[in-house]
């Protein structure tokens, strides 16, 4: 018997959930861009309103480098990234004006995959809250399209099912090219430090890390900001294998958003089933397939820890109140809820970061910085976010 839309609508939270083989179901389109020029974007902070994030629509978000979203760059950035993209490069790839090919700063989009060149040399010395100069690839939905994080509507003979899932976000990735320059003094020769990593490159010369990301909506306080997720594919900094069971949580600046910002590990907000490609420090040129889950168990922990600002840890596990949340001018709003069903997702895609870094007279990663430079090349192949059933 065929029930009416409405009726059938209801008994979607009514009727149990049978067991069900492993499933992706996919929350991104698979496009392949042809006519790449709308993607490109340029914009300022997230939660602005002149982000530069297209709506229901893939987009190529280029972020405090000077750049003019319209330039074309008729370099082979492809030397660096690895994406040879057809004849002309200008119909591919935009970028700083004026250009060289010894590697001012451009992005790539071609079918399913984008380049990333990013260069603090030719960058502005533009202060950027909360983070560095950076290009995101990705996809976001405009509010009534928004796809739930953790759970999906599936069909069972006549009835609907709200199915729980957890949310996966994966892609092939490539971190080709990372170098650094440090100067002693400004009328002092520039040192390089090819691959820089661990503390003593990255305070030499600068932090960079090319990561998997989504922001989540909490619908049941549609004022609250969304919260950041990411998964670490390169970062200069990383320590791997995985250094705990416990996952990190921080925000952005106080008038930002709360995010996670992990490793490819199992902790208590980031869960692992593929043996595909971890998170790694040293540079690869060849493609490799990335993937990491947030668990509805990972998103409840998550919240828990936001919600009661537990940024350290300890012997026993998180901290309360740890955040350094001494006023509401300190951390963003809190409050979120902790049933997985509210969430849904607004912008998901792929982060390459750099800003330079050094250690005197203090310790700090500021995109200002004048006596250090640092440069990054990526390559993202079939990024996509899915709702996944165990």
């Amino acid at each position: 018997m065929q029930l009416p839309w409405f009726a059938r609508a209801a008994l979607a939270v009514l009727v149990s959930t049978p067991a069900l083989a492993e499933e992706f179901h996919p929350l991104t389109p698979a496009t392949c861009h042809t006519n790449v020029a709308p993607l490109f974007t340029t914009g300022g902070q997230y939660l602005d309103p002149n982000n530069g994030v297209r709506q229901d629509a893939w987009s190529m978000l280029m972020r405090w480098q000077g750049i003019n979203a319209s330039d074309p760059v008729s370099y082979d950035v492809g030397a660096f990234t690895g994406l040879n993209v057809p004849a002309p490069y200008s119909s591919w790839q935009r970028g700083q004006q004026p250009e060289s090919s010894l590697g001012t700063a451009a992005a790539q989009v071609s079918c399913h995959d984008a380049g990333m060149v990013l260069n603090t040399w030719t960058s502005p010395r533009t202060f950027v809250e909360g983070g560095g100069f950076n290009d995101m690839y990705g996809y976001a939905w405009s509010p009534p399209n928004r796809p739930r994080a953790f759970n999906r509507l599936k069909w069972v003979g006549e009835l609907p099912v709200r199915v729980p899932t957890e949310l996966v976000l994966q892609g092939t990735m490539a971190v080709p090219v990372v170098t650094g320059w440090n100067q002693a003094h400004a009328s002092a020769p520039w040192n390089a430090i090819s691959n820089p990593s661990g503390p003593t490159d990255v305070f030499n010369s600068g932090a960079a890390q090319l990561s998997m990301f989504a922001y989540l909506r909490d619908t049941s306080h549609p004022t609250l900001r969304p919260i950041g997720v990411l998964g670490g594919v390169y970062a200069n900094n990383a320590v791997p294998p995985c250094p705990s069971s416990w996952g990190n949580i921080g925000y952005d600046y106080p008038a930002g958003a709360w995010f996670t910002g992990n490793g490819l590990c199992n902790t208590d907000l980031s869960t692992v089933r593929y043996t595909g490609a971890l998170t790694t420090n040293s540079l690869f040129s060849d493609l490799r397939f990335f993937r990491m889950h947030v668990t509805r168990q990972n998103l409840v922990n998550l919240i828990n820890r936001i919600n009661g600002q537990a940024c350290r840890i300890g012997g026993k596990g998180p901290i309360p109140d740890t955040c350094i949340c001494h006023g509401p001018e300190d951390c963003p709003p809190t409050g979120y809820s902790t049933n997985p069903d509210d969430y849904v997702v607004e912008y998901t895609g792929v982060l390459g970061e750099i800003v330079q870094c050094h250690q005197t007279p203090t310790v700090t990663c500021n995109t200002t910085l004048t006596d250090r430079q640092i440069s990054m090349a990526a390559r993202i192949q079939g990024f996509g976010a899915f709702a996944y059933t165990p």
